[in-house]
């Protein structure tokens, strides 16, 4: 009862200081209106604007199928530019990285990879992009980097299947660059903690391999 007594009080002061304030009230009013239009057209243009990046990336996704990569690296490009910000762009820039590295563009690639990385791309964005720079390090020769690359996309991923591949590629890298005892212990992980993968049948043959030249750098 008390509720329903202070709710209709409230009522009854708020009418009285409308009907004394009318000018206030006009201006409130108008400032609410205000806000809610402008949240609903920063909310519509956004949505128009992740749509428009999205029919950007089918296009340009269909001319690399189509095996134009000079087409479809201009059109990623423009993507990037243009839808800077949206998911469409973000995934853009990861078939751009792929791209260059089809048109033997490596340091093209590790460039635009490292920055993007940076930049603090979205979780789903963070493994493949700490692979893909791998990759791109690794065709630049650069297998040290590459390594940790690799390393960093394993982190980066939930999925164990594809996390035990990175730690392969990272260990395989790492051997490459000479350095067989970081090697060793990363084919020591998938073996002990990758058990119920494909992956840890690799790592045991190439840990047999290279566990002699291991254990002298250890």
């Amino acid at each position: 009862m008390g509720t329903a007594q202070g709710i209709e009080s409230l009522e009854v002061r708020l009418v009285e200081w409308v009907k004394q304030n009318r000018r206030a009230a006009i201006i409130v009013g108008v400032v609410i209106a205000l806000v809610a239009g402008g949240a609903w057209f920063w909310w519509t243009a956004r949505e128009r604007r992740e749509t428009f990046a999205e029919r950007a990336l089918a296009s340009a996704r269909s001319s690399a199928e189509a095996g134009n990569l000079p087409l479809a690296s201009s059109d990623l490009a423009r993507l990037i530019s243009t839808y800077s910000g949206t998911r469409a762009a973000q995934e853009a820039t990861l078939l751009l990285s792929q791209v260059r590295l089809l048109q033997n563009q490596a340091a093209l690639a590790v460039g635009d990879l490292r920055k993007f990385v940076s930049s603090g791309p979205r979780s789903e964005f963070r493994g493949p992009a700490n692979g893909l720079l791998g990759a791109a390090l690794e065709e630049a020769s650069q297998p040290g980097e590459a390594a940790k690359a690799y390393e960093a996309a394993a982190a980066a991923t939930p999925y164990r299947g594809v996390k035990a591949q990175y730690l392969v590629d990272a260990a395989r890298t790492y051997a490459t660059a000479g350095d067989t005892a970081k090697a060793a212990r990363i084919y020591e992980e998938l073996v002990r903690d990758f058990k119920d993968q494909s992956s840890a049948v690799e790592a045991k043959v190439r840990l047999s391999e290279i566990r002699p030249a291991a254990l002298r750098q250890s």
